[in-house]
């Protein structure tokens, strides 16, 4: 019996083209069964398939990849990977309208202010992704800028931490951002449904979020509005977290900064200066997470803003009573929510390798919050003191300016 010999091209792969700006309603395949070395040959052999040769010369289209940019030679080796293509007939550029026909809302997430997000589908692959869809049309121009900074940023950043971002356009009166989907929910639903977390879950968490905080800075980008709601799970057993909302996130170097953050994670010096365009900002944050991470309440806490935003700027940092603390937790919180800025760490402190590292069980690591001593507390008392008067100086020579 004779061997049968099968045929099989292993260069046959299948396009998926859509005409520009028109949807999945003008969608066709298109075989590639050859080696095609020019984007030239790849516009014959579509316009032969659309029955169009007769009519339009190849070189009077143009082609695209899915993020927009116009096909080369150079890319034809990665068309296999990547097999959605967009023709225009007419000249004209990419048109975003190709991001909105490419998902299918599922249902509604979550809304306020002027933004709403959805659950949606990739109708090509299948893949679950959120929108974000934010209404613009009372925004000025500058404003939409801003709201768009969100994308700009996410778009240079690459982390298993950070939330990434597919394509972000603006389409009647609406901007979108389509962005991965966190199926684990929100931080602050975990926390509050979670009667105790255990500790290792706990230092899992919070060296996620500190390694895409340390990424962040060393990219020169502040988050400045570092929150349990804006740490997500991304999968559904909990075990990967990331950072959302870069919405009034800024560089170093300045530029236009918008107002910081949420009171109850905002540092002191957020109601001395007019902006804040510090990573110290973010530092504060950090330890106002751990903090509730470990004890479930705000470090600083109150019925009235003026209240909240009197203790954060005058109290010392105090602990719930009768609770095993360790030792390298509270001396990273301390440190984290100094309220003296230039002495405030930054994710280069050793203190933090020594919080994660520590695994020590026995007592010596541990200290009682009733244990801590009367020399604390008339530390605390007299930091509380130093820290009004350093207010008073920073007003006086603010006032002099």
């Amino acid at each position: 019996m004779k061997n049968e010999i099968i045929n099989e091209n292993k260069n046959e792969y299948e396009l998926t083209i859509w005409k520009n700006g028109k949807g999945v309603d003008s969608c066709t395949k298109l075989k590639i069964s050859e080696e095609i070395n020019s984007i030239f040959k790849l516009k014959e052999l579509i316009l032969i398939s659309r029955n169009k040769i007769n009519n339009i010369a190849p070189d009077k289209i143009r082609l695209f990849n899915q993020k927009g940019f116009e096909l080369e030679d150079a890319d034809l080796k990665l068309l296999k990977d990547s097999p959605l293509i967009y023709i225009s007939y007419d000249n004209k550029d990419f048109s975003y309208l190709n991001y909105y026909y490419e998902y299918k809302v599922i249902k509604p997430i979550k809304s306020g202010g002027f933004a709403e997000v959805y659950l949606a589908e990739n109708i090509l692959n299948k893949q679950l992704v959120a929108i974000k869809k934010t209404d613009i049309k009372h925004f000025s121009t500058d404003e939409i800028y801003n709201l768009t900074r969100e994308g700009r940023l996410l778009s240079n950043l690459n982390h298993p931490n950070i939330i990434k971002i597919y394509c972000y356009y603006t389409y009647e009166n609406y901007l979108y951002n389509v962005m991965e989907y966190a199926k684990g929910g929100e931080l602050t639903q975990y926390i509050n449904s979670t009667k105790d977390i255990p500790e290792e879950k706990i230092k899992s968490i919070f060296k996620q979020i500190y390694d895409a905080v340390k990424y962040i800075h060393n990219k020169n980008i502040i988050h400045r509005d570092l929150k349990t709601n804006n740490v997500v799970f991304l999968d559904q057993e909990k075990t990967q977290v990331a950072i959302i909302d870069f919405g009034i996130s800024s560089t170093f170097s300045g530029g236009d900064v918008l107002k910081a953050g949420t009171l109850k994670y905002l540092p002191p010096e957020a109601f001395q200066e007019n902006n804040i365009n510090s990573i110290k900002i973010d530092m504060w944050a950090l330890g106002v997470i751990l903090y509730i991470l470990y004890f479930k309440k705000f470090p600083y806490d109150g019925k009235t803003s003026g209240e909240i935003k009197n203790k954060i700027l005058f109290e010392p940092i105090s602990y719930p009573k009768n609770v095993k603390i360790r030792k390298t937790l509270m001396e990273l919180i301390n440190k984290l929510l100094d309220k003296n800025s230039d002495e405030r760490i930054s994710t280069a402190d050793e203190s933090f390798s020594k919080y994660f590292n520590d695994n020590d069980k026995t007592n010596n690591a541990f200290i009682f919050s009733r244990q801590i001593s009367k020399s604390t507390k008339q530390t605390n008392k007299a930091d509380k003191l130093n820290g009004i008067k350093q207010l008073l100086e920073k007003l006086k020579n603010n006032n002099n300016k």
